[in-house]
């Protein structure tokens, strides 16, 4: 029981680590930058309490804003995901698939699961860019940055996943 949770927190613990330290100072064209924090609310077992997916993406996000000085942004986008998750992994994943599955390539195949990180990913960014943008008079600049991040960050998870699960 405590094992996949440590394992969990030092997961977490790297790649926030990775986004504070580096991919916070990345701004591809000068628009938005890759985030890599969502992957963590993303890779919750399909079994997880819904208390406990909420006080993941929370804290998580509670800590990224610390260190970003986001006010609160992270925190709501990663909450808001981590409220969406469940329901939409059991819609996505395979049908005879366990209690405690982990999304990745390997457990969800690589269509579904390239989907499932896409739409996540997608209503994250929504999120977080209506909030940090919080206005329509720049529209035009908020869209681009939204686009140029979820690009840049949806290549950035898919690289990850590879290198965490390659195929054999």
């Amino acid at each position: 029981m405590i094992i996949p949770i440590l394992k969990r927190l030092t997961w977490a613990l790297l790649l926030l680590t990775i986004q504070v330290l580096i991919l916070n100072h990345v701004h591809p064209w000068g628009y938005g930058a890759p985030l890599l924090c969502p992957l963590i609310v993303i890779t919750l077992p399909m079994g997880i309490s819904r208390s406990a997916a909420l006080l993941w993406g929370f804290c998580i996000g509670l800590i990224a804003d610390i260190f970003a000085g986001t006010a609160g942004i992270s925190s709501a986008a990663l909450t808001f995901i981590a409220f969406a998750q469940p329901p939409i992994l059991a819609f996505m994943a395979p049908r005879d698939s366990d209690e405690e599955l982990y999304p990745s390539f390997s457990t969800m195949g690589r269509w579904n699961y390239f989907q499932f990180v896409a739409l996540l990913l997608l209503f994250h960014h929504i999120v977080y860019f209506a909030l940090e943008g919080f206005s329509y008079f720049h529209f035009t600049d908020i869209f681009i940055s939204m686009l140029v991040s979820y690009l840049a960050s949806l290549i950035l998870i898919v690289l990850v996943e590879h290198v965490r699960n390659p195929q054999k």
